[in-house]
């Protein structure tokens, strides 16, 4: 028969801690939301409806995720990780990708522009015509 009866509980630690606040690479935003809303990252690849596997490769920085991805990954860490905050063609062209989830194909042919021009354009390549970024710039300020 116990002497008394003494129930002791703890708050349990986070497996592994919080990554550095100095670490700013998408996969730390990634990993370091998922910690904060204590979700496994299995529910977090769900969330995205993707493998684990590749919701890991995300957070060790080893892919980027796919664009049709993107905006879903904006809303979950509460902002425009892809955002420069500048207002160059280049930053304009990849917002507005991420924003209606185009691969560069698709926003090329919805411009009718060449697959190039649209990545030269988010290269920021000097060798653009102007009547190219006139055309691509018109048709994402619409």
């Amino acid at each position: 028969m116990p002497i008394c009866n003494i129930t002791i509980t703890a708050i349990k630690p986070h497996r592994l801690p919080f990554p550095d606040s100095n670490d700013v690479s998408l996969g730390i935003e990634l990993k370091r939301k998922h910690l904060d809303l204590e979700w496994p990252q299995d529910d977090t690849a769900k969330y995205f409806g993707v493998l684990k596997d590749s919701y890991q490769n995300w957070e060790w920085n080893q892919y980027l995720p796919h664009i049709k991805n993107r905006k879903k990954i904006v809303s979950f860490l509460g902002f425009n990780f892809w955002d420069d905050g500048t207002e160059l063609l280049s930053n304009k062209v990849l917002l507005y990708r991420i924003e209606y989830g185009l691969t560069m194909s698709e926003l090329a042919q919805k411009i009718n522009v060449s697959v190039r021009t649209v990545e030269r354009i988010e290269n920021n390549e000097i060798h653009i015509s102007e009547k190219m970024n006139k055309k691509v710039e018109e048709h994402i300020n619409h």
